[in-house]
Formats: C-alpha cells, sequence, structure tokens
C-alpha cells in the first residue's frame, strides 16, 4: 500500500478513504531576447525554450540545473489545501506577526 502523508502538517493521508490534494509546481528562468531591435536574428526563441523543456526528464543535459527550472509535487489534506489556495505565496502568514518596538 503507498503511503502518503501531508507535506505540510504532516498528518497522514488513507488513499482509500482520506481525500488528497496534489499541488504541481513549477519554476522555470523567464528567457526574454537580449535585443528588441535585432532584425537579422530569425531564432525562435520560444522553439528553444519548448526544446529545453522537452529534454527535462534528461538529467545529463548540462543546461537545465537549478537555477534554470525546478518542479516539485506536494499532497496536502484537505485543510492544508484550503490554506495553500487562499494564500499560495504566504502573503498573509508573514504578516500576522506584530513585532514590539523596542
Amino acid at each position: 500500500m503507498i503511503h502518503y502523508s501531508c507535506d505540510r502538517c504532516g498528518v497522514a493521508i488513507n488513499p482509500n478513504t482520506d481525500l488528497r490534494y496534489t499541488v504541481k509546481i513549477e519554476a522555470y528562468a523567464a528567457m526574454d531576447p537580449a535585443c528588441d531591435f535585432e532584425e537579422e536574428d530569425e531564432r525562435d526563441h520560444l522553439m528553444e525554450i519548448h526544446e529545453i523543456l522537452e529534454r527535462l526528464d534528461d538529467e545529463s543535459d548540462p543546461n537545465i540545473g537549478e537555477e534554470v527550472y525546478q518542479k516539485t509535487r506536494l499532497d496536502l489534506c484537505p485543510e492544508c489545501a484550503r490554506k495553500f489556495l487562499g494564500d499560495p505565496l504566504g502573503r498573509k502568514a508573514s504578516q500576522q506577526f506584530n513585532f514590539s518596538s523596542n
């Protein structure tokens, strides 16, 4: 049997009886053209990015490092999924601290 636990709070999730949410996150470097006025450069930058992303499964490709592309998958219980969807970047949580002015 596959064991699942919430990646946020750590509670065990039974795949047969409990509702489980999966969050997939991809972060990749934005590759904008260096100069917009280079008319003689007829490269298709979007196609180059597409080709790099297609080769992601090939970990031996030196062009793809953690600074270029990262992908992660999280399993969340219903409570943590609700909290995540309500504030995916954690902005509200960081504003909850009230420090004294010493």
